[in-house]
């Protein structure tokens, strides 16, 4: 009896060892500290915007929202809050303020037509 759940514990422990890492050699994440958050951004400006999720300083392209057009998007997010960064074709960008979001969370994000006359070069720099 104690051999058999030895030859278990050992094959248990080996399939840990052999998963637990991806092929850059980066470790990975348990599955429940990744969030996956969607959101609908409708530009109703004349200018294309570029949307970008911004934390910390770093930011991760999401994609490219025609003028006048809807588009969503899906991306997997750490916990904590998340900003947008909107970046209007040759016109600046707007951040918007910190929302909390979690697991599953379905996000609407409306870009006004007065929205690029509040952007600026400054914030694209970040």
């Amino acid at each position: 009896m104690t051999v058999k759940i030895l030859g278990l514990v050992f094959w248990v422990s080996a399939a840990f060892a052999c998963g637990g890492r991806s092929g850059s050699g980066a470790p990975v994440r348990p599955a429940d500290e990744r969030e996956e958050i969607s959101v609908e951004v409708q530009n109703q400006n004349f200018y294309q915007a570029t949307v970008y999720a911004y934390r910390a300083g770093s930011r991760k392209r999401l994609g490219v929202v025609e003028s006048q057009r809807t588009r969503s998007f899906e991306f997997v997010w750490i916990t904590g809050d998340l900003r947008f960064l909107i970046d209007f074709f040759a016109n600046g960008c707007i951040l918007t303020e910190p929302l909390p979001v979690v697991r599953g969370d379905d996000l609407l994000l409306i870009l006004e037509p007065q929205d690029f006359r509040r952007a600026s070069r400054a914030v694209c720099r970040v």
